[in-house]
């Protein structure tokens, strides 16, 4: 007996040893994969950051018997995948019979990284001059892109982060026409250097509906009317009309209602130097009826009034349109930052015509038609919203009742639910309502959007959380100085929602 048990005791222990490696190999094998998961899953493009993240979660969910320790654990960024392997050393109960080495699992778990079209829809009124808005704005925005970038470099995909950019304010200026010689535009075919097909110069779905739409008496080439002034177009254009002006359906001639209008702010009555009209930059030329005064396109033949009108703009056809243009989607995220540092602050707000044109630069169809397909495969399309105001159509400029923008004049009716009569209050109010359905006719195409908004002196920021994809998506930022941190938290999201499994 005493010689049999000399023999099996060891040979006992040595099967207690394989049976404690077997037990913790699954333990370690299942408590890594979790940790490997969970790092995957993580917001952070760094191997460090990974590596930190790995040994926090596999030490937190690893079970070892009694003895065991830990020898090493490594959790690594290889392109898309994180590749972790992990050691742990076991106690000997019979070292000379079983040959103790120590326990290592390795684990390896893809990154499902998506690929994201990123829309920064950013506020350029007026103001945004105040308190230092607009140059925390472009600091803060530069460092959004930078992250945006950065994180999109763990990426194995050649192209996984595309973004544009839509300054705004009463309207967009979706064009750059600066290089546009309005010596160069064809007034036969209604088409020159640098207009997109897209545009209507003739402003055909207002004369279909007539004078009391249209802002000229007939059907009249905005362009040809500036090329006779000396004037070339800034790029800016007019809301389409409803229910155009809340879609991306694309534009087509055959139907003129979703074609989309030159900006043209008209020579309002009185002769040029009178003051009478806000915009009052030429010479009329009959001296009945307000109407007929404006919208008599026969006096466009002599250069515009130089100078500032009250309302801050540069006289002529293109006032308030003095904004940074949009670019449209893109790689070169460097001309992102360039246009942000040229960003300026002018205009009223009109938020739909800004998260129109953020939902048209990410769209597949014309006028841009830049964005990949909805439903694609991997792709996250986000709009970034961000403005300091509410929703301003100004009851104001004497028989015009409100100043030329985006929505043309208010007795236009181009804005559904408000008239000439309306009140300050009932135009805005307005415009929330066609901005809370162009928020669900975008979340509809399944495209994300975050909202901002800084400093608010009034309002309720209701519309703007219901326009976010979640609440949390709307941030609340009591003052200029916390709006970093509201992209930073954007950014972090973003990077969560990039990071499928």
């Amino acid at each position: 007996m005493a010689i049999s048990f000399a023999v099996l005791a060891p040979m006992a222990l040595g099967i207690f040893d394989v049976f404690t490696m077997t037990e913790q190999h699954g333990k370690l094998q299942d408590a890594l994969d979790a940790a490997t998961l969970y790092a995957a899953r993580s917001p952070v493009y760094t191997t460090p950051d990974v590596d930190a993240i790995g040994d926090k979660a596999l030490t937190a969910n690893l079970q070892m018997i009694h003895g065991a320790a830990l020898m090493s654990s490594d959790f690594s960024l290889q392109g898309s995948k994180v590749v972790a392997s992990a050691s742990v050393q076991l106690p000997a109960f019979a070292p000379m019979v079983f040959g103790h080495q120590p326990v290592t699992v390795h684990s390896e778990v893809q990154r499902a990284v998506d690929r994201l079209e990123v829309a920064l829809v950013l506020d350029n009124t007026g103001s945004m001059a105040n308190n230092n808005k607009l140059t925390t704005l472009q600091a803060d925005a530069k460092q959004l892109v930078d992250k945006l970038v950065t994180a999109s470099q763990a990426s194995t995909d050649p192209t996984p982060l595309k973004i544009s950019l839509v300054p705004f304010s009463q309207t967009v200026r979706v064009v750059n026409t600066q290089s546009l010689s309005g010596a160069n535009y064809d007034t036969a075919t209604h088409t020159g250097p640098g207009i997109p097909s897209w545009i209507d110069p003739q402003g055909t779905a207002h004369a279909n509906a007539g004078a009391t739409v249209d802002t000229f008496d007939v059907k009249t080439d905005r362009l040809t009317m500036m090329r006779n002034t000396g004037v070339s177009w800034n790029g800016c254009v007019e809301s389409r009309m409803p229910p155009y002006d809340i879609s991306d359906t694309p534009p087509d001639s055959a139907t003129p209602a979703t074609m989309f209008v030159p900006y043209f702010a008209p020579d309002e009555p009185g002769n040029k130097n009178s003051n009478t009209y806000t915009n009052d930059y030429l010479n009329d030329l009959i001296s009945t009826g307000w109407k007929p005064q404006e919208q008599n396109h026969s006096k466009y033949n002599t250069t515009p009034r130089s100078g500032t009108n009250s309302a801050g703009y540069a006289y002529g056809p293109n006032a308030g349109c003095s904004l940074q243009p949009m670019i449209r989607l893109t790689t070169d995220f460097t001309s992102i930052k360039t246009a942000i540092d040229g960003m300026t602050a002018v205009g009223e707000t009109n938020i739909p015509m800004g998260l129109v044109w953020g939902w048209h630069s990410l769209s597949p169809y014309a006028p841009l038609a830049d964005g990949q397909s909805y439903g694609s495969q991997h792709l996250r399309k986000i709009i970034i919203l961000m403005t300091d105001g509410q929703n301003t159509f100004t009851n104001s400029n004497g028989n015009n009742k409100s100043m030329y923008d985006g929505l043309g004049y208010i007795w236009q009716n181009m804005l559904v639910g408000a008239t000439s009569s309306s009140s300050d209050s009932q135009r805005t109010t307005a415009m929330d309502n066609r901005l809370a359905a162009l928020c669900t006719a975008i979340k509809g195409k399944d495209i994300h959007i975050y909202t901002v908004r800084i400093e608010f002196t009034s309002g309720s920021p209701t519309l703007l959380q219901n326009c976010a994809t979640t609440p949390g998506d709307f941030y609340d930022v009591a003052s200029v100085s916390d709006l970093g941190k509201a992209f930073d938290a954007i950014a972090g999201s973003i990077s969560n929602l990039r990071i499928s499994h």
